[in-house]
């Protein structure tokens, strides 16, 4: 059981991965870059921070991700079932004395 269990998350993390590799090409060179270029949408809100060019909109892409994935962790700390999950399901069996 604790093999199909494994398998599954591998599965689910390597979709997760390919998918994210998917979108970030084509967000980056379609969306972000064009906003932080010269004259972009982005340049008078957040060039001050990022500056401009082709390394801003990756960068924004980049801070964009780490704000996700701390988001997630926060969210999995609040929910009371997966911060106590070690108190609620035990490790091992319990053998009568």
């Amino acid at each position: 059981m604790q093999g199909r269990v494994f398998a599954a998350r591998s599965l689910l993390l390597q979709l997760a991965s390919a998918a994210s590799v998917l979108i970030a090409g084509p967000l980056a060179d379609n969306v972000f870059v064009p906003a932080f270029s010269e004259g972009g949408s982005l340049v008078g809100i957040l060039g001050g921070i990022f500056g401009t060019g082709t390394g801003a909109g990756i960068a924004m892409l980049y801070v964009i991700c780490a704000v996700c994935m701390f988001l997630v962790g926060l969210i999995g700390f609040r929910v009371s079932s997966l911060r106590n999950l070690e108190k609620t399901i035990s490790d091992y069996d319990e053998v009568a004395v």
